[in-house]
């Protein structure tokens, strides 16, 4: 490869940096979304981050695939391996006239069949019992989600859920992945890590097959998680830009005749045959080059091979000749001006744009909008003492020190909250006992989630009739909710990135979120902390607040229980232009706008 080419592929490579993100920012992203299974764990299920951003990838529209283990049931490959469990109910594999990745679950002992997830999901065929794979996902689909695959689906597929189970032994379909020959990738102690783990089966099973509903399919998205942290960050600039060009290019024009699931297995096949030497920034151009040429292959010959059970073709009889035939045509296409294409794709636009628009900024992507992802879940974590021995096991420990600091902060103010204060009398015991555990979680809170910590304490100080002190914190929240403050979300523009990674990078995570990051205060059952008026709001388990709109808000019922008319309808004045200014779409915002009124 001459200078030249070498230069260009650097140039490339950098530039995807701000399109795909740094070494750091997708490792951060990666300890995100483990960090996350790791406090969400519980004994009846495991988490486990699957799909592109568990990957470490963030493009526009990557997927958010969640996959919920049932600790109570284990499955063995022979009914030879089962032994007694009396916490675990015991299926076996059955691939008697199955296809290749597929297998019936069978149960073992009758003892079970009285079981609710037996009885409700249970078919019996002849003497035999086995678990509907269609008659599972239906059982646990939740409310205002749809069947999509084996998952459990937002209506606009944001994010997909899969309950599974886990063999912990590797099956026979896929021995011969442990042994067969291969460059040094992947390395022998992943392989033996993913063998150690096993596999896992989701409730899908082989399309138009006869007992399609009884099977489930085999699973490697542990292994799979693991094969593509492994990667070189060329690799998975690669991997992304395949994943880029299926959703910009190929989707709008031939539909789901291709999947990113195809492009994974292509990247692992290839990955396999060229040295990791060889995936490096000065390689970039050839690197993508031959990727798109192997997945012209692979299309051409109608050849997929499963990874992992190669007797599996995923695309048998996956194309019509009229389908094959167009879809060629645009992967040729593609492969003949290969950069055309690539530019032409959205996030290219996008950051193009973005730089043009701001000349003097340096345009970055950054893990900011994965965090949002940990927020999500602290209703449902654990106590902060079972979380900091979690984060803190000497044997365990995964996380850097930060990530370990920043998740404790975030918890903690959660955990504000989770007490139910009955009584607020002041000679009260309890609730001096509540008020002190309260003061500590706050303490800790401050570290990350500065305004929404202090907001919990007015809120306290307004439960316990002490006005003067809440309204001094509420004066102090609205000075430091300033306009340049960043609100979390799942999609923060470049400019908001950039912002959050140069000042991550010069001061750290935890003092970045501290005074730079904004996000909706959240109250959860049992709602102790929200004021009384505006219990009538609370129409579930949560309810969000803009930060200004609860400070103006819960400023104006301090006045209102003070007599302070004046003070009253000037805090009322502020809450209308806050709503109005601010743009405030969301429905509590007017709620409570409504409820302020209707107090004058």
């Amino acid at each position: 490869m001459n200078s030249e080419d070498k230069n260009l592929s650097l140039q490339f490579y950098d530039y995807l940096c701000n399109i795909v993100g740094s070494e750091d920012v997708v490792r951060t992203r990666r300890e995100i979304f483990t960090s996350k299974d790791l406090v969400e764990n519980t004994t009846f299920a495991t988490s486990i981050s699957s799909g592109s951003k568990a990957e470490g990838l963030d493009l526009k529209g990557s997927d958010y695939d969640m996959m919920y283990l049932f600790n109570f049931v284990r499955v063995y490959e022979s009914l030879n391996a089962a032994h007694s469990n009396p916490y675990k109910i015991p299926l076996v594999m059955d691939t008697s006239d199955i296809n290749p990745g597929f297998t019936k679950l069978k149960l073992v002992n009758k003892l079970y069949i009285n079981n609710p997830m037996i009885h409700v999901c249970g078919e019996t065929v002849g003497e035999k019992t086995y678990i509907s794979s269609k008659r599972f996902r239906e059982r646990h689909l939740p409310n205002n989600m749809v069947i999509h695959g084996p998952c459990h689906s937002t209506a606009g597929g944001e994010y997909d859920g899969a309950i599974c189970f886990r063999c912990n032994e590797w099956v026979t379909a896929a021995q011969q992945w442990i042994h067969r020959s291969r460059t040094t990738w992947p390395h022998y102690t992943l392989v033996s890590a993913a063998v150690q783990y096993g596999v896992l089966f989701v409730p899908i099973g082989c399309k138009n097959s006869p007992k399609e509903d009884l099977q489930w399919r085999i699973s490697f998205s542990v292994t799979e998680k693991l094969l593509i942290h492994s990667f070189t960050h060329t690799q998975l600039f690669c991997y992304a830009l395949l994943k880029i060009i299926l959703k910009d290019i190929i989707k709008p024009r031939h539909g789901d005749l291709l999947c990113s699931y195809f492009l994974k297995t292509i990247m692992f096949w290839l990955s396999e045959e060229i040295s990791p030497l060889e995936w490096i920034p000065e390689s970039m151009n050839v690197c993508v080059l031959n990727c798109i040429r192997r997945l012209i292959y692979c299309v051409e010959y109608k050849t997929c091979l499963h990874y992992f059970i190669p007797e599996y073709n995923l695309f048998e009889e996956r194309f019509t000749e009229e389908e094959h035939k167009t879809l060629m045509d645009t992967l040729k296409s593609i492969y003949e001006s290969p950069w055309t294409s690539i530019f032409d794709t959205s996030p290219f636009q996008t950051i193009r744009l973005e730089s043009t628009n701001r000349k003097n900024m340096i345009l970055s992507v950054s893990e900011l909008s994965c965090l949002t992802y940990i927020q999500r879940v602290m209703c449902t974590s654990p106590s902060n003492s079972v979380l900091f021995k979690r984060l803190m096991n000497g044997n365990d420990r995964i996380f850097k020190r930060k990530m370990d600091a920043f998740l404790l902060s975030l918890y903690s103010g959660a955990s504000m909250q989770s007490l139910t204060f009955y009584n607020l009398n002041d000679g009260n015991n309890s609730f001096y006992k509540q008020y002190k555990s309260t003061l500590f979680y706050f303490k800790i809170g401050l570290q990350s989630d500065y305004v929404s910590s202090w907001l919990m304490l007015a809120s306290l100080f307004y439960k316990c009739k002490r006005y003067w002190e809440c309204l001094d914190i509420l004066h102090f929240c609205l000075s430091c909710v300033t306009p340049n403050k960043i609100y979390l979300h799942v999609a923060n523009n470049l400019t908001e990135q950039t912002i959050f990674k140069k000042m991550k990078q010069r001061f750290g995570l935890l003092i970045t979120f501290k005074y730079l990051i904004t996000n909706f205060l959240n109250f959860r059952k049992p709602f102790g902390l929200l004021p009384n008026e505006l219990k009538p709001l609370i129409r579930g388990n949560r309810i969000d607040f803009p930060p200004v709109v609860y400070a103006n808000v819960l400023s104006f019922l301090c006045y209102h229980h003070m007599r302070d008319y004046r003070k009253k309808l000037n805090a009322l004045s502020d809450l209308e232009l806050t709503v109005k200014e601010r743009y405030f779409v969301l429905k509590t915002a007017n709620e409570c706008l409504d409820i302020a009124k209707a107090l004058t």
